[in-house]
């Protein structure tokens, strides 16, 4: 279907109307991106094997061909196109859910963007494709810069939290988010490493910290922090030989302030997912990064939700790990794999809360624990 790096936006650098040499302009080409993707696509399909489950939504290994870079079928025809490499991850139907949708356990273009908001929302999701399943036939250059330029992307109802996109293959699509702040900005967990992206972040005033919730998501950390000089942060048991060298490791079971004594950031102890999980709750915004230990349901009746089928320690803990979190006035869950959850209130959260406790057996809290704000 014509040559991979050249039928793919982010092919193109920055300030140029045609497509020219990736590395020139720090933008990854397809067919780079592509072979790097298949040694870790393969790690994780069998992990999956491994876990014995394929239950979860955005785990459809089994349909994932590794080599087939063609349409799926299921696209409607037009410019926009899903090829079969697509994991499920569910990026691109978060970003842009009015062209992309899930068919047959894979993501595919259920309508074509009409206007240019539109195409621009597509080549978002297609920048942040961490297989580089998604292509374009045809592309402007000003509507690929307006997308690069418009992330990291703002998170609706809080005033410094943003969302990275540009997902890394290495952390599943995980997702990085990033916190503008007086102290000193925060990166949360690992987007992956593109010199477009670095430059916008630097734009915003680079960061200080690199907070990483555990050991899974950690992608391309020593790049992130070697570009910005930043001092990264994870609990020491969750330290593995890629992560040797960081910084600040956390010892005990917290909660935790920055290095540098703020308080509008605290790091709360929720082990569970893995041994030593740890979640951050920024304060001005009231916004829990929760790595993840939460994020949203898949049905209306699930606000808050646990990926049990994705469990690398306990289940039990994670779901105990749950109840602390009710000390903390957090309305915004914003996890790095599942969908962002956004609650009314305290009440709201409340609810959401025993709902999900009730729903795994446990018993339910009766009122709000002292709020710390």
């Amino acid at each position: 279907m014509g040559d991979e790096a050249g039928d793919r936006a982010d092919a193109i650098p920055e300030g140029d109307t045609e497509g020219g040499p990736a590395e020139d302009a720090g933008v990854e080409a397809t067919a780079a991106g592509a072979a790097s993707g298949q040694a870790v696509l393969g790690a994780l399909m069998a992990a999956a094997a491994v876990a014995g489950s394929t239950s979860t939504p955005g785990y459809a290994y089994q349909k994932v061909q590794k080599d087939n870079r063609e349409p799926r079928a299921e696209n409607v025809a037009g410019n926009f196109w899903v090829d079969h490499t697509c994991i499920d991850c569910d990026t691109c139907r978060m970003m842009a859910p009015e062209t992309y949708s899930r068919m047959n356990d894979q993501s595919a273009v259920h309508q074509q963007p009409s206007d240019r908001k539109g195409r621009v929302r597509a080549l978002q999701a297609l920048l942040s494709c961490p297989t580089y399943s998604i292509h374009v036939n045809e592309r402007s250059a000003e509507e690929l810069k307006e997308a690069q330029a418009g992330m990291p992307l703002p998170v609706p109802g809080t005033g410094n939290c943003y969302s990275c996109g540009w997902r890394s293959e290495k952390t599943f699509g995980g997702e990085g988010f990033l916190i503008t702040r007086p102290q000193g900005n925060v990166l949360v967990d690992a987007p992956r490493f593109n010199p477009v992206l670095a430059k916008r972040i630097a734009e915003m005033g680079g960061i200080k910290y690199m907070f990483l919730t555990h050991k899974d998501d950690v992608g391309d950390h020593e790049r992130w922090a070697k570009h910005f000089n930043a001092q990264r942060i994870l609990h020491a048991d969750e330290v593995v030989p890629d992560t040797q060298a960081v910084e600040v490791k956390l010892t005990g079971e917290g909660p935790w302030q920055l290095p540098d004594g703020s308080d509008d950031i605290t790091l709360i102890f929720t082990p569970g997912h893995t041994e030593a999980h740890v979640c951050l709750y920024y304060a001005p915004d009231k916004a829990l990064f929760s790595g993840d230990h939460l994020s949203a349901g898949y049905t209306p009746e699930q606000e808050l939700y646990v990926f049990k089928d994705f469990n690398w320690y306990s289940v039990p803990r994670q779901l105990e790990s749950m109840r602390q979190l009710l000390q903390y006035d957090w309305l915004h869950v914003l996890p790095c794999h599942g969908r962002p959850v956004h609650l009314r209130d305290a009440l709201h959260r409340l609810q959401a809360m025993n709902e999900l406790l009730v729903r795994e057996g446990l018993t339910p809290e009766l009122q709000p624990a002292a709020v710390s704000s």
